[in-house]
């Protein structure tokens, strides 16, 4: 008699965490490159089995997926990153889900992604990006820089109206540097580019 579905092996899985001031490019099984920044973590199987692709990460990770299909039917790939799902209809996006961040960002660059919460679902166009804040389901949709959202992959720093704080939590990570702020930080936005 076959086992049955509960009795089934769990294939094996991959944990891969980068440290502040790391990052790293790694292939997935199923073909698909995905570009951790520093301080992040992907979880992942040995091998991909089952209906869909799932895969958990922390942090920040830029994803170019493969297009994988099983009996000549699309195998859906799904990244959770807190309490948000982000199923792939297409293949070039960044999710930013660091947990000292006020939301999790998913930047649709090509393709199409469906963002999910406890709400109900949203679907990405490219060019745009959900916003879900911390301790929120309310998924917000808007126009996206997109060239900001994925300037870490491309070796840059790239700001557009950024608070102080908000610039000392990436630098923070990528040097390896803890900020205390004495006083009130400067309420000046910055805007510009540095490798």
């Amino acid at each position: 008699e076959p086992p049955s579905r509960e009795d089934a092996p769990v294939p094996a899985s991959n944990t891969l965490r980068t440290p502040r001031g790391g990052q790293y490019h790694l292939v997935l099984p199923d073909g698909t490159k995905a570009w951790l920044n520093a301080a992040s973590s992907i979880v992942y199987p040995v091998r991909f089995t089952g209906s869909s692709r799932r895969v958990r990460i922390e942090g920040e990770v830029y994803f170019e997926v493969a297009r994988q299909l099983k009996d000549n039917n699309k195998v859906p790939f799904i990244v959770n990153a807190g309490g948000v799902s982000v199923e792939v209809l297409g293949t070039q996006f960044n999710i930013n889900a660091y947990s000292d961040e006020v939301d999790i960002k998913t930047t649709l660059l090509e393709g199409a992604v469906k963002v999910t919460t406890e709400k109900p679902s949203s679907l990405l166009n490219p060019g745009h990006e959900a916003r879900v804040a911390a301790r929120s389901a309310e998924i917000l949709i808007s126009k996206a820089n997109t060239d900001q959202a994925v300037a870490w992959k491309n070796g840059y720093f790239q700001f557009q109206e950024a608070g102080l704080q908000e610039i000392m939590r990436q630098l923070s990570k990528w040097y390896d540097v803890d900020v205390v702020y004495e006083g009130r930080p400067l309420e000046k936005k910055f805007t510009g580019e540095i490798p």
